[in-house]
């Protein structure tokens, strides 16, 4: 069945689309401005971009529609300048809601308040590949690679890339292993890491970032 032929389910009136605050709060649809998206046929992947302000606070939600269950390791959210990336890959066919939350920065209170919602089809089995866990010191950061690490890996140079504004140092630490990246381009780190001797199931691969002292903090965590 075509894309447009496949027919949307049931939803709450004004569910779709922007909601009250989303323009107050300067926000704007750069990638997608029609609420539903239609992956193509061979498209594992879709990729939403919003314009947002300094400062704003985002998070996310990606729900299964068909399911009734939160999948948001599906999800991965990076920012780059006055934009957010929202990279969707969803693990099974169907219907999904992708809910968006934002707060100014000079907005008290921690509840962010829902701004904009999509619905998204995904026609095919894709297969099931989470992107790594995003901790909330991540938001503000950009991966470029590695977008998931497959279980039971053993490659001897996978390559680190990625963005985080500010950081002094950035290492991947898997299990005890602390692997340092080099700085290449401001902000940018980079680096290859050796799985090539293999880890039990389990074990953790962590993007740690030092912004100033000796502390580290994890921005990202793969599951091996």
């Amino acid at each position: 069945m075509a894309s447009g032929q496949v027919q949307l389910p049931k939803i709450t009136e004004g569910y779709l689309g922007p909601q009250a605050k989303f323009e107050a709060y300067g926000l704007s649809t750069i990638s997608h401005s029609d609420p539903v998206i239609y992956m193509a046929e061979d498209q594992p992947t879709v990729d939403i971009i919003i314009g947002i302000q300094p400062g704003t606070r985002i998070t996310t939600k990606l729900i299964s529609y068909d399911r009734k269950k939160e999948c948001n390791e599906y999800c991965l959210v990076r920012a780059m300048g006055p934009t957010y990336s929202f990279l969707i890959r969803p693990p099974l066919g169907g219907f999904y809601k992708f809910q968006i939350y934002a707060l100014p920065g000079n907005e008290a209170g921690p509840q962010l308040l829902g701004v904009y919602n999509y619905f998204i089809h995904c026609p095919n089995n894709f297969g099931d590949y989470p992107f790594p866990k995003q901790f909330p010191m991540w938001k503000g950061g950009y991966l470029y690679e590695p977008l998931s690490l497959p279980k039971g890996i053993r490659h001897p140079a996978v390559k680190f890339n990625v963005t985080v504004p500010n950081a002094k140092e950035v290492q991947v630490k898997v299990d005890e292993l602390w692997n340092p990246l080099q700085e290449t381009e401001p902000d940018t780190f980079e680096g290859l890491v050796d799985f090539s001797q293999g880890y039990k199931s389990g074990s953790k691969a962590k993007v740690n970032v030092r912004f100033s002292g000796n502390n580290y903090n994890t921005l990202l965590e793969y599951s091996l």
